[in-house]
């Protein structure tokens, strides 16, 4: 007749021989052994980010002079964007930011807020018409080449980002280990409501040697000054 008492002594001697078999496992094959404890540490990822406000775009400098009326229908368009209320430049003195010319009277524009980069393409001639355009913005990743002594591999890209039109979007997405690409996707449509995107290396993740940048390629197709596209943080998910 089975008792409690019996039944824990039957649970502990099974304890006991797991316990054996593994120590007998750890004398027989040692490296098996430590190969399957790294492999438990290794699937600890670490990861690092950027606030979106820290992108460089890419191109030829652009003024932004002769842009008040258009500087402050976008700032008031970036408030209603998000009720926290991100963009808080002083409106009416022409365009805040950082602005790059894309040719004709085409010009893009990217405020650092505390959401996050608010980018626009807007049309510098003052005319107010929906413009074409496609520009590069890189975000240069804090990163840990050695963590625990052991070379860091990348796992995975996230990007955080929003937009109001669907004619507004992310087209490329690259990411550098220092002058190497080690990673590009194509001719993506990466746009809508505040999403995180992600892409995956976990089936070959790659060695980092130096240092990451991730660079994405905004394009508009016949956009209007109002239109905002909105890049919060951007990151990479790290293994050991």
């Amino acid at each position: 007749m089975e008792t409690k008492e019996t039944n824990r002594r039957g649970f502990i001697d099974k304890i006991l021989k797991s316990s054996a078999l593994v120590g007998i496992a750890g004398l027989l094959y040692p490296n098996k052994i430590v190969a399957k404890e790294r492999e438990i540490i290794a699937a600890n990822n670490y990861a690092m980010w950027i606030h979106g406000s820290e992108g460089k775009m890419e191109g030829v400098f652009h003024s932004g002079k002769d842009s008040i009326k258009i500087a402050t229908k976008m700032i008031n368009k970036m408030r209603n964007f998000h009720s926290a209320g991100y963009a808080r430049s002083i409106v009416g003195r022409g365009m805040s930011g950082h602005s790059i010319s894309l040719g004709g009277e085409a010009a893009a524009t990217a405020i650092p807020t505390s959401g996050g980069a608010q980018i626009t393409i807007w049309d510098s001639g003052s005319k107010s018409k929906a413009k074409n355009g496609e520009f590069w913005i890189h975000y240069s990743i804090p990163t840990p080449v050695i963590a625990n002594n052991v070379r860091v591999r990348i796992s995975n890209i996230l990007v955080k980002c929003a937009s109001t039109d669907a004619n507004f979007y992310i087209s490329d997405i690259e990411l550098w280990d220092a002058n190497k690409r080690i990673f590009n996707r194509n001719n993506q449509k990466i746009w809508g409501p505040d999403k995180m995107h992600s892409f995956s290396f976990r089936s070959n993740p790659k060695k980092i040697f130096y240092g990451l940048c991730l660079s994405l390629k905004i394009k508009g197709e016949r956009v209007s000054a109002d239109r905002i596209f909105e890049i919060s943080g951007v990151g990479v998910d790290l293994m050991a």
